[in-house]
């Protein structure tokens, strides 16, 4: 049966719910750092199948192969994760950066920008 951080019993079912409600609050940020270490890992062990499979080559030519196709696509697979996490590792820094008076600003701009457009569309229409 299991059980909460304090030690309290709790049902499959209520496990389940907190379990679900926990991953859907998961961040991308989160999520991406996850993929990096499984892939990391799977590189691992592709890796060290290939070494094995290399020790017993005349029976495991075969099997070579197709790890070594796997590492390449891995290999792909974990180069756009990382890209993936620096583009959002960026894109925060930049909202850090952004202060909220910048918001503000940007705010008054667009609506002055939309009292000049509905200006020029009464002065069209009339």
């Amino acid at each position: 049966m299991p059980k909460t951080k304090d030690g309290e019993k709790i049902t499959w079912k209520e496990f389940m719910g907190r379990w679900g409600e926990g991953i859907e609050e998961i961040t991308p940020i989160q999520k991406i750092k996850t993929q990096i270490i499984g892939t990391r890992i799977s590189l691992v062990g592709i890796f060290l199948g290939i070494c094995v499979t290399l020790y017993g080559w005349e029976n495991l030519w075969w099997v070579a192969i197709i790890l070594i196709g796997a590492l390449i696509n891995t290999g792909v697979q974990y180069l756009g994760i990382v890209q993936q996490r620096n583009t959002l590792l960026k894109h925060e820094e930049d909202c850090e950066e952004m202060s909220l008076d910048d918001l503000m600003r940007e705010d008054e701009v667009m609506t002055e920008d939309e009292e000049e457009l509905n200006n020029q569309e009464v002065k069209k229409s009339t």
